[in-house]
């Protein structure tokens, strides 16, 4: 297959790049989340999502962005990945007292439309 043809399909790109990695199939997919039947299903895609190729990429230390910039800016601009625990419990508490003050708003409203002032 030419350069060109490998890089439309996004799936044989992915298992081009593996089996150069030095890495097993069985350890790179595990290492992406996926089994290895998953990864025989994932480089038949010639469509596959750049998420499903971002994870490969962790995984193989390799960042595909360089073979597709396009999906590279699509998705980080959208992307919240959390770092460690302790963004993920301040991330989590931002949320929790923020549904906390819209629900105290929405019983204050509600008794008062239901009481009216006591």
């Amino acid at each position: 297959m030419k350069k060109e043809d490998i890089k439309n399909h996004k799936g044989e790109l992915l298992d081009a790049i593996v089996r150069t990695s030095g890495m097993t199939i069985t350890a790179v997919a595990k290492a992406a989340g996926y089994d290895r039947t998953s990864y025989y299903n994932h480089i038949l895609e010639a469509q596959l999502p750049y998420k499903i190729i971002s994870k490969y990429g962790k995984a193989l230390r390799h960042d595909f962005s360089g073979e597709y910039p396009e999906e590279k800016t699509v998705h980080t601009s959208n992307s919240t990945d959390i770092i460690s625990y302790e963004e993920m419990e301040k991330e989590r508490n931002y949320w929790r007292d923020k549904y906390y003050t819209l629900a105290d708003k929405v019983l204050d409203k509600f008794t008062k439309d239901s009481f009216g002032e006591l």
